[in-house]
């Protein structure tokens, strides 16, 4: 666990890019991925931040063969593209709606990025709290 505090500017997603990349080596051989049943979360606070971040990641992470989709409630993934989505970006309630289901893919989930989670202290406190204790 790793719980970052720092300014607008400071590096924070360079930091979550090298969790993504640490674990990712834990699935690559040869430079190549050969177990794709894994997943990394990334819960951004709002829906237009996760546009920002499946751009950023999709762009940095395009010769490693990982696929970033969005999933929010603007942008819904099938169970299929859910399955073959390695890093999905979310918002908080979507992650929440997305465990909630018996056949989650809660399991399969090897890292979990949560961005602003000094939203801890807000209305929506209570779903970031839920999505730690899943």
């Amino acid at each position: 666990n790793l719980l970052i505090c720092a300014p607008t500017g400071a590096g924070k997603t360079n930091i979550a890019m090298m969790a993504v990349l640490k674990e990712l080596k834990e699935h690559m051989y040869g430079g190549m991925l050969i177990d794709k049943t894994w997943k990394i979360i990334y819960v951004a606070p709002m829906k237009a931040l996760a546009g920002e971040v499946v751009e950023k990641f999709s762009q940095r992470l395009r010769h490693t063969g990982v696929l970033v989709r969005e999933c929010t409630g603007d942008m819904q993934l099938t169970k299929t593209e859910i399955m073959d989505t390695n890093m999905i970006v979310t918002t908080p309630e979507k992650w929440d709606a997305i465990t909630r289901k018996a056949n989650s893919i809660i399991n399969q989930v090897k890292l979990l990025i949560l961005d602003e989670v000094h939203l801890l202290n807000d209305e929506r406190g209570p779903v970031i709290e839920c999505l730690v204790a899943r």
